[in-house]
């Protein structure tokens, strides 16, 4: 009797096995090819959340395009917040009942949340939390060992969500945990430029006021000098032009206001004062009561500072002039002014250090006081000195030689006007075109 191992019964059983083996690996295929398509599709869902900073943004995109990787009627993402507390954020589909906090309770939700767990098709019949969909998929989003909120998917299908689907939803959360915490991240990021700019803001505002309040002080070279380095260096000016003003018998006259109209008078005067020294760059030195005292020349040296100093004196003498009338005419008292202005070498430099002074010493400054005491009230009395550098463009009338205080005899000139050739007006007080031609030649020329 013959025997046959490979019989017709055997062939047709090993046929059967190779047939549903064929099946099974052309449904394995096709799951793998379900699966690699939906990893695709969370790829793309992951670069379009990530190039985003914006959280809104970023849950609108999920609440688009995740449809299709989770078949659901219902998704939302519960976030923490600043505060501690959560708050449910519905994407898709109608808002649902939600306590004040997530977390409280028992339900997916918030179970998620203290166990870092994902939930897949929780059933509970204490849980009301979502009741009205039969099949959920809570899955937390956790960024460095914290869960800061939970995304949330819901639908009625009867079969609920699988393994697999549970795998893609976690997926689809380690990436929007990470765009979440970036999205945040940038928003704190901002908030803290947002900050920085505004004390910035506030410090260059109270950089701007010291240094105005230095420049109210000090001219401007000295205060750069005074910031740079520490200190100032005095330095030594081989000619400027130092004036002084006072009021006659202003104790006197002081005596019959009060203080507050004292000293409202005062400023009154003394600001206009300002004003021509700024207009003809003279730097106002002090003032010492009634005393007004301004240098020309100084702290950059020039060669028409005696000619500066006296085109400001006859404007200040002609605004108390004029205030003087004001004052007569409604029956008040008034002060006559005494001007003095002596030219010749000074030390300058900054005292102090709390309380900066820029100041000058020397003989020209004690001979320019001398000017101004030895004044006749309402007239600007000039030196020898400055008078030599300025008789071709003023009318000056000799006094003579005066006696001053520990000085001697001094030989003193009385400024009149601008002569009529550099005058545009009756005053001598504009100077005209011709004036203006011979000034801006000597201004350029160097200061020895």
């Amino acid at each position: 009797m013959s025997f046959s191992l490979f019989s017709s019964s055997n062939y047709q059983i090993e046929a059967q096995d190779r047939e549903q083996l064929l099946q099974t690996t052309r449904q394995l295929l096709t799951q793998i090819q379900g699966l690699s398509s939906r990893i695709a599709a969370v790829n793309e869902i992951s670069n379009a959340i990530n190039s985003s900073l914006n959280l809104d943004e970023i849950l609108q995109i999920v609440s688009q395009q995740a449809k299709w990787l989770l078949d659901f009627q219902h998704c939302s993402v519960c976030l923490k917040s600043d505060d501690g507390t959560f708050r449910l954020v519905t994407l898709f589909g109608s808002p649902i009942p939600c306590p004040n906090c997530p977390i409280s309770g028992n339900n997916p939700i918030s179970r998620a949340l203290k166990t870092g767990q994902s939930q897949l098709n929780p059933h509970d019949s204490s849980d009301t939390f979502l009741s009205t969909y039969p099949s959920k998929l809570i899955l937390p989003l956790a960024r460095d060992d914290q869960v800061i909120g939970s995304l949330n998917f819901a639908t009625s299908h009867p079969s609920g969500y699988s393994q697999e689907d549970l795998r893609i939803g976690y997926l689809l959360a380690v990436q929007l945990a990470c765009a979440i915490r970036n999205a945040r991240c940038f928003q704190e990021m901002n908030a803290l430029l947002a900050e920085m700019n505004l004390l910035y803001s506030s410090l260059e505002r109270e950089r701007r006021k010291s240094d105005q309040l230095l420049l109210n002080i000090l001219p401007e070279p000295i205060a750069h000098e005074l910031k740079e380095t520490g200190k100032v260096k005095p330095v030594h000016y081989d000619c400027a032009t130092v004036l002084f003003t006072d009021f006659k018998d202003f104790t006197k006259i002081a005596e019959q206001l009060s203080p507050e109209a004292l000293v409202q008078e005062l400023d009154y005067c003394f600001s206009f004062f300002d004003l021509v020294s700024e207009v003809y760059n003279l730097e106002k030195l002090k003032t010492i009561g009634d005393s007004y005292m301004a240098v020309s020349g100084i702290p950059v040296a020039k060669s028409t500072h005696a000619i500066d100093t006296v085109l400001a004196a006859l404007q200040i003498q002609t605004f108390i002039h004029w205030r003087q009338i004001e004052k007569r005419q409604k029956n008040e008292p008034y002060w006559q002014i005494r001007i003095g202005i002596h030219s010749g070498s000074l030390l300058a430099g900054v005292i102090g250090r709390k309380k900066f002074t820029y100041d000058v010493w020397g003989d020209t400054v004690n001979t320019a006081s001398r000017m101004e005491s030895s004044a006749i009230p309402g007239t600007i009395n000039i030196s020898q000195a400055t008078f030599d550098l300025v008789k071709d463009f003023f009318q000056c009338d000799y006094r003579g030689k005066i006696a001053a205080k520990n000085k001697g005899e001094i030989d003193m000139y009385q400024v009149k006007r601008l002569k009529p050739d550099f005058s545009t007006d009756p005053l001598g007080l504009v100077p005209n075109e011709k004036f203006n031609r011979i000034y801006s030649t000597i201004s350029s020329l160097a200061v020895q």
